[in-house]
């Protein structure tokens, strides 16, 4: 029997309020990596490293790079990542740092693609921001952000969960126009089951 058939398979839920559950009531329960490791069942070890407001870029005002919930990510070790951060580094606060965001989100991709061997990552890919907030530069996160993650997944050949596709038209489930409520959080996590059982 091979060592990954030997222990759960650890799975890392790494980024910002979207996996963190910001605004759920139960958010432990109904956040998408609570979803997700319920879906995968007891062969999956699914953790919840979210760190609302954080940001991919290093020179930002909440940079995940140096939380806390990078240093647990990092000494999870897991075999497959989902990578879910770029909605705030399109604040207002962090646009200086928008030249260097595709360098520094790739290198945080490549950090957890090697803290094991053969660790696989999945590319979240963030959902829309549905009416003007004084915070979001929605032109910057819809023509600069977003792109800049899809081609970092597209050049490392990374497979995709699309939040931009899975909530199109479906503002009804973002109370506050920036996150999901628990429908929209179940729907997050469906969808990454949906991609994990393929890797």
């Amino acid at each position: 029997m091979s060592e990954e058939k030997q222990h759960p398979c650890r799975v890392a839920c790494v980024g910002a309020s979207l996996v963190f559950g910001r605004g759920l009531e139960n958010r432990r329960e109904e956040c998408f990596p609570a979803v997700l490791g319920r879906l995968l069942g007891g062969a999956y070890q699914v953790r919840n490293f979210g760190y609302s407001g954080a940001t991919a870029g290093r020179e930002t005002n909440e940079p995940y790079w140096q939380t806390a919930s990078f240093t647990s990510a990092n000494r999870f070790a897991a075999e497959i990542a989902l990578v879910s951060l770029g909605t705030n580094d399109a604040q207002h606060a962090n646009l200086a740092n928008l030249p260097n965001f595709r360098a520094d989100y790739t290198d945080l991709i490549e950090h957890f693609r090697r803290l094991r061997s053969g660790a696989q990552v999945v590319v979240v890919i963030p959902p829309p921001v549905f009416e003007p907030l004084p915070e979001i530069d929605i032109a910057a996160l819809d023509a600069e952000v977003r792109p800049a993650i899809i081609e970092v997944a597209a050049e490392l050949g990374l497979p995709t969960l699309d939040g931009q596709e899975l909530f199109a038209g479906r503002g009804e489930l973002f109370p506050d126009n920036l996150h999901p409520n628990a429908e929209g959080a179940r729907m997050v996590g469906q969808a990454a089951y949906e991609v994990v059982r393929e890797l």
